[in-house]
């Protein structure tokens, strides 16, 4: 039995889970490691984010590992039609311009047993290298309201050749010949150090580069180790 069969998705979920897996997985090799690192119970996991296609390949891999994807996301994307599908699919949504209550909101769904997807940096990494950059101190600042909750790192590495990450360009004949091979790796739960919420959020972006390194060395794009500190954001 599945440990985390117990974890209910959402009907819409359940239904739009098909197209999205085979739409994930027809356009580049996906390749899950470290699944039996998920606890059972809520969960918070910490993501890289290099690519339009993030969301894609970590939803793929935490729902196939039998757990609801829930993303945090800013309440921008939830406009329109984008934003009435989000809902439907029971994302959440959050307002950065109030860190404060965004925190004691995701804390809440945490209570209510559900996991969380965060991508710390807030946006796609603009450090030259790839390399994950400074993470925001709300991981940091949750972790302290819920500190039983474990903190999941999921690194990730492969397809961002695939769609530029600022100009949207797409590299179909990559995409056709489905040559790009994406590894995500879940790993142990992280314990956060420092003394300042800044310094524990560093110590989870570190703990993912050092993943990316690993992840890249394998796929044959090694870039050595990452620099000792993170990319700043407000260096753009």
């Amino acid at each position: 039995m599945n440990r985390h069969e117990s974890r209910v998705m959402p009907r819409a979920m359940r239904i739009l889970s098909g197209p999205v897996i085979a739409f994930t997985r027809s356009i580049q090799r996906l390749d899950v490691r470290g699944a039996d690192n998920i606890p059972a119970g809520p969960v918070i996991f910490v993501s890289n984010h290099t690519s339009h296609l993030d969301g894609f390949v970590v939803a793929v891999s935490i729902y196939e590992a039998g757990v609801p994807p829930r993303f945090v996301a800013k309440k921008e994307l939830f406009r329109g039609p984008l934003g009435a599908f989000l809902r439907l699919i029971q994302q959440i949504e959050i307002d950065r311009d109030q860190p404060g209550g965004a925190i004691d909101q995701l804390a809440t769904v945490l209570d209510g047993g559900d996991s969380l997807i965060i991508f710390p940096e807030g946006t796609f990494t603009h450090d030259p290298a790839g390399w994950p950059m400074r993470g925001k101190t709300g991981i940091a600042r949750l972790a302290e309201l819920r500190p039983d909750v474990p903190i999941i790192p999921v690194a990730h590495w492969g397809n961002e050749r695939l769609i530029h990450q600022w100009t949207g360009r797409i590299r179909f004949s990559r995409i056709l010949r489905r040559s790009e091979h994406v590894i995500v790796s879940f790993g142990p739960p992280l314990a956060l150090s420092g003394d300042t919420y800044q310094e524990q959020a560093d110590s989870v972006m570190t703990a993912l580069a050092y993943e990316v390194a690993r992840l890249r060395d394998e796929l044959g794009r090694p870039m050595g180790e990452p620099p000792a500190q993170r990319y700043e954001p407000s260096q753009v």
